[in-house]
């Protein structure tokens, strides 16, 4: 969101949640009839104590997990389906591999409106059967195809000029990058403690991308901590890229195909072409970087993620797993550690971006844990 000039006040305290931030995003709730559409609560922020003492670092986890469907996407889907609204529109054809397309059906199941036509891969269907009740048939139809995520995004693109319907624009898509910096207000505003890496597991990167663009908008870009994006192995094309120096990615950063794998779930986008060359940017400018992690230490990064005492309890008292995703993030913060660019005594704020879903995680990779 660009501003003429940096607004004095980014929270304006009349309001709770999202809508405190309203100052530096692209909804006005003193003039908009929107505060219930939306209950969203900040998320906490748990000390790793143990895991800490362990790598020599000082972790933090920010617990998405507690979000109402279960993944950090909640924020991104109000902003998103709050913009179609506003612009009237109507129908909108949207690929996800499960988390956005869960949040944007929720927000438009809530606020009644626009229609959703996600297309979504047979590897995703578990994850959206669990959580039907965000999926009223009056506003989202999901269409499962059988592909990876770039042969999916094709599938939507050529659904919406068959259907003469708009597509969302994924990595370009504004909205989408506005809900997402609401995560960056909150560490800053919220929780208010700098940190010198900010780690989440990526794929097309908008997430990284709108971490930043949080401190861009608040005219403080250089107070933006080193930023660390985790690719599984199977599909690694941005560490591809980077490492090989690359500012843009080609062909040879490309995989061929993604290998199939109990430990990778959505992290499956092999050309994200648009976003990382705007990534190579930001991370050259913040000392951040890219890293990749096995199915080995996936599993590992998932078991410690447990080794505190936090997540056993969600767990106990709500039936909650931790997903994939941050076990991935988790497990490129331990390799910074042994490779030596995440540094002893060092702040790190993992994004524990959501629950695993039905069917993600086999209970037997956390035996002697719970």
């Amino acid at each position: 969101m660009q501003f003429a000039s940096v607004p004095k006040h980014p929270v304006d305290s009349r309001f709770e949640s999202i809508f405190k931030y309203h100052p530096v995003m692209p909804y006005d709730p003193p003039a908009e009839n929107i505060l219930d559409w939306e209950d969203i609560a900040e998320t906490p922020v748990i000390f790793a104590e143990r895991l800490s003492e362990r790598l020599d670092i000082e972790l933090y986890y920010k617990d998405e997990t507690v979000m109402p469907s279960g993944t950090w996407k909640d924020r991104e889907g109000f902003v998103s389906i709050h913009r179609l609204v506003k612009n009237g529109v109507t129908d909108l054809v949207v690929f996800s591999s499960g988390n956005t397309g869960t949040s944007l059906a929720r927000s438009a199941s809530i606020i009644k409106g626009p229609r959703l036509h996600l297309v979504v891969p047979w590897a995703s269907k578990k994850r959206i059967e669990t959580c039907p009740e965000f999926f009223n048939a009056d506003y989202v139809t999901v269409h499962f195809f059988d592909g990876s995520n770039d042969e999916c995004i094709v599938q939507a693109r050529t659904m919406a000029r068959t259907m003469s319907r708009q597509v969302e624009g994924g990595f370009l898509n504004y909205a989408r990058r506005e809900g997402l910096k609401l995560f960056a207000l909150e560490v800053m505003f919220g929780w208010g403690k700098p940190v010198d890496w900010y780690v989440q597991a990526v794929a097309g990167g908008i997430g990284v991308y709108s971490y930043h663009k949080a401190y861009r908008d608040l005219g403080i870009e250089s107070q933006c901590p080193k930023l660390l994006g985790v690719q599984a192995e199977i599909c690694a094309p941005m560490v591809n890229a980077w490492r090989a120096g690359a500012s843009v990615l080609e062909g040879p950063h490309i995989p061929a195909a993604v290998v199939p794998s109990d430990f990778v779930r959505v992290l499956r986008t092999r050309k994200p072409t648009d976003s990382y060359p705007v990534l190579k940017k930001i991370m050259d400018g913040v000392g951040g970087r890219f890293e990749a992690v096995s199915d080995q230490e996936i599993l590992e990064g998932l078991r410690l993620l447990y080794a505190d005492d936090y997540y056993k309890g969600v767990f106990h008292e709500t039936g909650v797993v931790v997903g994939l995703e941050p076990a991935t993030a988790l497990a490129g913060v331990v390799k910074g550690v042994f490779e030596g660019y995440i540094r002893p005594g060092e702040r790190v704020l993992l994004n524990v971006s959501g629950a695993a879903k039905q069917g993600d995680v086999n209970m037997r990779w956390l035996e002697g844990l719970l």
